[in-house]
Parts: C-alpha cells; structure tokens; sequence
C-alpha cells in the first residue's frame, strides 16, 4: 500500500512536468517576431537565440531542456567555428485570423536542419547541397529553405541546426517570403530554363552537324562552349540532380567549376573563328596556351575540392580565376578591334555583352540585390549566342562564296587544260606516228644489219671449221713425221732440228685450238662435260707434259696437293686441262729463274660438293699494276714488247676467264713486276659415295684422335660419308645417325667423347635434338656437341644456346679447322 501511495505521489508530480518539456521554453521573450499576413522580410538577428554545441553530438531532444541564459543572441556573434554545430532558436507569431504559408529561407550554409514545433507537434525539413535531392523538404535549389505553414492565432517555434562541413563560413540568417509568391517565380525560372537549355541544345546540335560537314573546329569547339556553360547552370539551379542522381548529394561537384572549360573552349572557338594566325599571332599562341592552361587548371581545382571537401576555397581560386579571365577578355578586345573586320566586330559585340551583364551581376550580387542573378547573365549568355551565331552565317557564308568561286576557277581552269590536252594529244599523235615510221625504219634496218652479222659469223665459222681442217691435216703429218724421225735419227745436231720442229708444230696446233675455243664460246657452242676424274692423275699428267719444257727454261716446276683432297670428283677434265695448259705454258714462257708452283687445296665440302682452290704462281717477270685489267681481254698482252719477245696471240688468258665463268667461276690475280704472279680459281665438284681422301705426296700421318669416340648426326648421306672418311684418316672411332630421333637412340646407349650435329634436319632440328640430349640422356648429358650447319648464327629463327652447343662449324667446312676443333673439345 505504500509502494502504491508512493507511485501516485510522484505521478502526480512528473506527469505535469513531462507535458511542459520543450514548451517551458514558451517563457522566452527575446527572440519572438510577430507577423500579420503575408510578408516579405528577414528576422531581426537581436532576436534570434544561438546556442554553440561545440561536441557536434546533441539532438533536437536535448536543445528542448535548455533554458534562455543557455543561448546567446546572434548578433553578439562575430566569430564562428566551423567545426562546431550552431544550433538558432526563434519564434514565430501569426496574430491574424487566417493560416498563412511562406518559404523560410536560412544563410549560405551546406546544411540547416529545421525543428518546427506547432501545436506541441514536431516535424523535421532539412535542406542544404550537402543533402540529397531526395531528402530536402524543397528538393531543387542549393540554396537553404523551407516552407512552414502558420496556423491562425498561432505560434511557431523554430529550430535549426547548421552544419558547415564544406569550409564555408556560418552564416546565421532566417527570412520569411510568402509561399505563393516564390512559386510563381519558382515557376517563371523552371520555364526560363527550359527555354534557354532547348535553345542550347539546338544551337550545339547545330553546330556539331556542321562540324560534321564542313570540318571547320570553329562549331565544335562553339557547340563545346556552349553545352558547357549549360551544364553548369543546370547544376547550379539543382536541375540536374532531380533527374539524374537524386539519391546522392554533391555527386558532380566538379561541374561547379565549368566555367573555367567554358573558357578554354572560348579561347580556341576564338582562335578558329577569327583566325588569328593571319592576322594576331601574338594572341592565336596566347589563347591557345589559355585554353590548356584552363584544361588543367579545371583538373586542379576541381580535385582539389573532392580531395579536401573544402568548397569554400575552391570557390574563391575559381571566382580568381574568372576575374583575371575577364581582364584578359578585356584586353583581347581592345588589342583586335586595332585591326576591325566584321568577324572581330561580331566577336566583339557578343563577348562585350557578356561581360557587362557578368559585371553588372557581380556589382549587384556585393549590393546584397534580391534579383535572381544567374538568369541575368543567362540572357547576356543568350545574347552573345546569338550575337556568334550570326557571325558564324556569316563566316559560312563567306566560306562557301569563297569555295563557288574557287569551283568556277577550277571548272574554267579545267577547260582550258583539256583543251591545252586535246591539243598536246593531237601533236604527241602526230608525233608517234612519225616516231613509229622512224622505228620501223631502224628495226628494218637493224635486222638486215642482224641477219648480215649472222651470215658473217656463220661465214667466220666456216672458215675457220674448214681452215683448221686444211691446216689439222699437213699438220698431223708434220707432226706424225717429226716423231718418226726422232725414232729414227741417231744424229744429235739432227736431233735439234726435230725439236725445234716438234716445238714449232706443237705451238701451231695450241694456236689453232685457242682460235677454236674461242669461237665456239663467242657462238655459246661450247657445251662442259661431266664426268668422273681424278684430281691428282689430273695434274700428275699436266706435271709430266710441262716437265721437258720447264727444264728447258731452266726452271723448277713444282706440284702440291693438300690434305684430305677427294680421290675422285665428276667436271670437265678436258677444260680444266686446258684452263692449266693456258696458265701453266704462260707461267713457263714468262719464268726465266725460279720455279712455277701449281697447288690444289680442298677449300670446304657439303652435302656432294666438294671446292676445290687451284693455284699457279711463278717467280717470273710479273705483270705491270695498270694492265691487271685488261689482261683478260681478248688478243691482249702485258705490252706490245711482250708481243715480240715472247709471241702469241693474247687469246689464252681470255679463254680461261670464260671457261672459268662457264664452271661458275673466275680468276683472282695478284702481281707484282720483276716477283712473279698468282692465278687463283675455285671451282665445285660433284662427288660420289665412293670417293676416298688422298695427297699426291703421300705424307706421312700426322693427326691423330687416339680413337676417340663421336657420334655424327646428319640426315644428308653425303655429309655423313665425308666424315666417316676424315674420321677413319684421323683414327677416331664414330657412329653415324641420319636423324634426331636414332640420335637421341645412341646417345641412350653408348657414351660418346664428342657429338657432331647437324641443325637443319626434319623432323627434328639439333636444336630439339641438343635440348633433349641434355635433359634425357644421362651418359650424354655433359658431352661437347658441335653444331654444324651452312647457316650463320644471325640467320638462325633462334639464338644458338650456349649451354647446348659449345661451337659451331660452319659448311663447307675446312678439313683442318674442323679436326682443330674436334681436337680442343676432346684433350
């Protein structure tokens, strides 16, 4: 029962309290503004109540217990904090008979949350940029305001809590305007912007089509300038957040700062449209560094304001900016009006336009006017539109005056030329067919010239065919006879004169078989054999015949073969007699000490070619430095002394030139007079599986391997037939493999002191082959490879791999560098 008692006594002293909370604060009297009707007025800051939460945490709840002593008046305020949260408190009265409607606006703040209470009710409107669209009581506009309905006789009590987050300072202001009066108006602007954005629209849609046709960047960057200056005033009057992200707050912040791109895209429009390269290059450098310099100076000040959140800052960089833009303006207009045009003047009236309604707006936004001031520089903007777009008519205008004349130049310029061409055609008619008779002529007469030459050489062949035939037939008895007599005579002083006669005989006959020669090969008659010979018998044989007459001069005639020389090759041993009979019988003549040395020397083989280099050297009289030219000439000699001394005809070095050029050859010289001379040649020979490696001097073995074991990979029979021979002569033990795949089969099995792998094989190339040696075969894994191939390494797909080959021989590879190889990898 006491509990009871209790609990009803303190009921009873509660319950009258809890219905005063928030209201007890209706005692207050300094901050009360009586209203009659609809009135257009800001509240008096003296009473207006402040109260400071500087721990940014208290609600709405917790300002309802405070008492007056707790605020302070507004204007008693001079310095704000924008890191605290400001809470305003005042009163409204309505002491007429009808409810009343207006639009309570606040200050320049980013957000400003209201607490009206009526009726003890408390509805919530917030308001501010910092808000989404979504959530503000009044969703389009930046700017702070709400609408507060006043009931008859009634009271209202106002609440705001202000927010600055942006950098922005405080600004504590209330002001009442009657709802309808700011709907009208509200009304007027949205339809003014609807105007102004089609219009826009319809004039860059415009201009981008005519950029499309004409290619003129005048229209793009005009129709740029103008979709730029739209998208900052749809920003600014909050337009665009309505229709595109009204979930978000502030997501295109950046398009605050527009203006700046409006001047870059200002500056290069007037760069194009007055074409200032003709007559300003001062300003067309200096507008186009403008408009780059405001491209970046966009990037700048619009990402330091979404880095640091200060907009405040960043608004003043930017209004900077477009002062000094504006100056800048100023001083272009004054600089090109020195040298007018109707370009510059419609230039300069649409921008001067432009700038008195910008300058008109800035003195009236610092007078505090109430006019709506963007819409004032839209119409400037309007204005200056128009004003460009008439110039551009007129540039087009003129453009296209200036391309019809142009045309008509052309299409009269063009007339003439054709009728410049029909007559050049005329007489370049008149004069082919002069030319075409002239030709005609000449052909004519060049083939009866052709056909006369033809039965001339003919004639020359015959003659010669039948000449030798008469000449061949005494001399074969001469010769025939002067043998018999030799077999015969037992006469020394006899046996002089048959000498002298075999000697004269032998050199008639040499001469008739030159004259021969070299007839058949000027007609391209003389056709090479081919057929199996040998080298050294080759040679032994030419030795043998040139041997009487080299002692008779008193000379050393000296043959060598070098090592590993094939045994036997296929050519033309026939020509290649006659290729040493000319060189070494020249040599002989022109030798009067010393020796005549004759070398063969296997160059290189590969696949079944084998090279051969010959050499014939003398220690003679030598040839003079400007006759090495025109040695090889036909019926040429050293000089027309050498001719009398020593006679023939200068049809032997000639011979063997084109002998040589018919094998795929020719003569390399080098002389030196009163030293001697050397004639070098290569020539290719075929060889057969059959051929063995052999020297005319029989040398003595001096290369030896100690039968070391290698394993020679190639695919190309020949190639391996080759090194079994070098091998074999070299006394080496060997495999062979004739491809990748038995290779990597061998090396699986034996172990081997060296590999010889070819790198052009199919399937598998040695390179595949190497690769897989060293990470399959264990016994090989270590084993030197040499590569070998007819390759150089830059022409390989890839890089020789130095941890699979060690080096590389090249083919036609040299007997000797190769066993020095073979011999460095295996000591």
């Amino acid at each position: 029962m006491r509990f009871l008692r209790l609990f009803f006594l303190l009921s009873g002293i509660l319950l009258p309290s809890l219905t005063q909370i928030g209201f007890a604060q209706q005692r207050f009297s300094k901050n009360l503004h009586i209203i009659s009707g609809h009135t257009n007025r800001e509240l008096d800051q003296n009473r207006i109540l402040v109260y400071i939460d500087e721990s940014n945490e208290l609600e709405i709840e917790d300002i309802l217990k405070l008492e007056q002593n707790d605020y302070i008046e507004a204007n008693y305020l001079t310095r704000f904090d924008e890191s605290n949260t400001y809470w305003m408190y005042y009163r409204i009265n309505d002491s007429g008979d009808e409810p009343l409607s207006h639009i309570l606006r606040g200050g320049t703040n980013a957000k400003e949350t209201y607490y009206v209470v009526i009726n003890d009710q408390i509805s919530e409107h917030k308001t501010g940029y910092l808000f989404p669209a979504s959530e503000r009581s009044i969703p389009q506009g930046h700017d702070t305001k709400i609408r507060i309905d006043h009931p008859p006789k009634g009271e209202a009590h106002v609440y705001v809590r202000v927010q600055n987050t942006d950098g922005t300072p405080i600004d504590l202001k209330a002001r009442l305007e009657p709802y309808q009066e700011w709907y009208d108006n509200k009304e007027r602007v949205n339809l003014f912007q609807g105007f102004f954005t089609g219009l826009i629209i319809v004039v860059a849609m415009l201009n981008f089509f005519l950029f499309g046709f004409t290619k003129q960047k005048a229209f793009l960057f005009f129709a740029l300038y103008c979709l730029f200056n739209l998208s900052y005033f749809l920003e600014e009057y909050g337009i665009l957040e309505v229709w595109l992200y009204p979930e978000t707050a502030n997501l295109v912040s950046f398009l605050k700062f527009g203006p700046i791109l409006s001047v870059a895209f200002y500056c290069l429009f007037a760069k194009e449209f007055l074409e200032l390269y003709k007559g300003f290059p001062f300003w067309n450098r200096t507008v186009k560094t403008i408009a780059y310099f405001s491209f970046v100076f966009f990037v700048l000040v619009a990402g330091f304001n979404i880095i640091s959140g200060n907009y405040y800052t960043s608004f003043r960089i930017f209004e900077g900016y477009m002062a000094v833009a504006s100056f800048t303006a100023i001083v272009f207009l004054i600089s090109i009006n020195l040298k007018p045009n109707l370009l510059v003047r419609y230039f300069s009236m649409g921008t001067t336009l432009l700038i008195i309604t910008v300058l008109v707006s800035a003195i009236a936004k610092s007078l505090d006017h109430s006019f709506d001031i963007h819409i004032f520089i839209q119409v400037g903007l309007i204005i200056e539109l128009i004003v460009f777009s008439i110039g551009m008519s007129h540039k087009l205008k003129r453009n296209l005056e200036n391309h019809e004349i142009t045309q008509k130049s052309l299409i009269i310029q063009l007339q003439n030329n054709e009728k410049l061409q029909l007559n050049i055609n005329q007489d370049l008619t008149e004069l082919v067919a002069a030319r075409t008779q002239l030709i005609k002529k000449q052909n004519k007469e060049l083939e009866e010239a052709r056909n006369e030459a033809e039965k001339a050489t003919q004639a020359k062949s015959e003659f010669l065919s039948v000449m030798s035939h008469e000449i061949r037939t005494p001399l074969n008895a001469i010769i025939s006879l002067s043998h018999i007599m030799e077999m015969d005579n037992e006469n020394e002083e006899m046996q002089e004169y048959i000498d002298a006669l075999k000697f004269s005989a032998e050199n008639l006959h040499s001469l008739i078989n030159d004259v021969l020669d070299y007839n058949k090969i000027e007609a391209d008659k003389l056709v090479l054999e081919t057929i199996e010979f040998s080298v050294i018998d080759l040679l032994r044989n030419i030795r043998d015949s040139f041997k009487y007459k080299a002692k008779n001069q008193g000379i050393e005639l000296l043959v060598e073969v070098g090592e590993h020389m094939p045994d036997r090759v296929i050519g033309d041993p026939t020509r290649l007699t006659q290729i040493f009979n000319n060189l070494i019988g020249n040599a002989i003549k022109f030798t009067h000490e010393g020796h005549v040395h004759i070398k063969a020397t296997l160059l290189g083989l590969k696949d079944d070619i084998a090279t051969v280099t010959f050499e014939v050297k003398d220690t003679g009289i030598g040839i003079p430095r400007e006759k090495l030219e025109t040695i090889f000439e036909a019926y040429e000699q050293a000089g027309k002394e050498t001719t009398r001394e020593y006679g023939g005809t200068g049809l032997g070095l000639s011979i063997t030139q084109k002998l040589l050029n018919l094998m795929g050859s020719k003569v390399r010289i080098e002389s030196a007079e009163e030293e001697g001379t050397s004639l070098s040649f290569d020539i290719s020979f075929m060889i057969n599986q059959a051929f063995d490696m052999v020297s005319l001097q029989d040398q003595m073995r001096d290369k030896d391997l100690h039968g070391k074991h290698i394993l020679v990979v190639d695919d190309n029979d020949m190639n391996r037939l080759v090194l079994k021979r070098l091998l074999t002569s070299w006394n080496a033990q060997f495999d062979e493999a004739n491809g990748g795949e038995t290779a990597l089969k061998k090396c699986g099995e034996h172990q081997y002191d060296l590999i010889l792998m070819d790198i052009e094989m199919k399937p598998l190339s040695g390179f595949e082959v190497a690769a897989t040696i060293r990470e399959e075969c264990i016994n090989n894994k270590e084993t030197t490879i040499i590569a070998m191939s007819g390759y150089l390494t830059s022409e390989f797909d890839k890089e020789m791999d130095k941890k699979h080959f060690s080096t590389l021989v090249l083919k036609p590879f040299e007997p000797n560098e190769l066993y020095r190889q073979i011999l460095k990898y295996t000591q």
